[in-house]
């Protein structure tokens, strides 16, 4: 009877652990993972494609200028049974299109604007005059993948890596 009720403590020691810390693990480790992934400018050891030869950028390195993409890497959901990591959001709706790569077509559209000077301080202000349109064309760019979320072999070495250790010290 001792034996046995040693064997339960031991198997409840385990599950206590892996629906409780595990998770957490495998979060925060994947997290940084893929927001490393924009230093390296690689992911699971392939390097991004290099940057097409018309593309000047303006300011800072790619995807990376104001760091909306890499802060809306996050953890969504974290279970006993499952771990969901997320990005993007409003504000940042080319996550999908820079991680998986594709085509971007963009309708032609108009609009109409007003942008009246002030005289005195050369600054904008409200309308007084009818406006002015444009009109923007149509077009499609092919954008190529530039991974920084998914599966990876390194980002499960690295969390059998934590766990082990983790585990070990509890």
């Amino acid at each position: 009877m001792k034996a046995e009720q040693q064997i339960n403590k031991f198997f409840a020691k385990q599950k206590q652990f892996f629906d409780h810390q595990a998770p957490g693990i495998i979060s925060k480790t994947a997290v940084e993972y893929y927001k490393e992934s924009f230093r390296k400018k690689a992911f699971d050891g392939k390097p991004w494609p290099a940057m097409s030869k018309g593309y000047k950028p303006k300011r800072g390195s790619l995807m990376v200028r104001s760091s909306k993409l890499l802060n809306s890497i996050r953890d969504t959901m974290t279970t006993a049974e499952r771990v969901v990591i997320s990005a993007g959001n409003s504000k940042v709706p080319y996550a999908k299109i820079h991680n998986e790569g594709g085509v971007i077509n963009r309708a032609s559209r108009s609009e109409l604007f007003i942008r009246n000077r002030n005289k005195a301080n050369n600054r904008f202000r409200k309308g007084t005059k009818s406006g002015r349109g444009s009109t923007f064309k149509s077009f499609t760019a092919r954008m190529p993948q530039r991974q920084f979320m998914g599966y990876s072999f390194e980002l499960n070495e690295r969390i059998i890596k934590r766990i082990k250790a983790a585990y070990k010290s509890a």
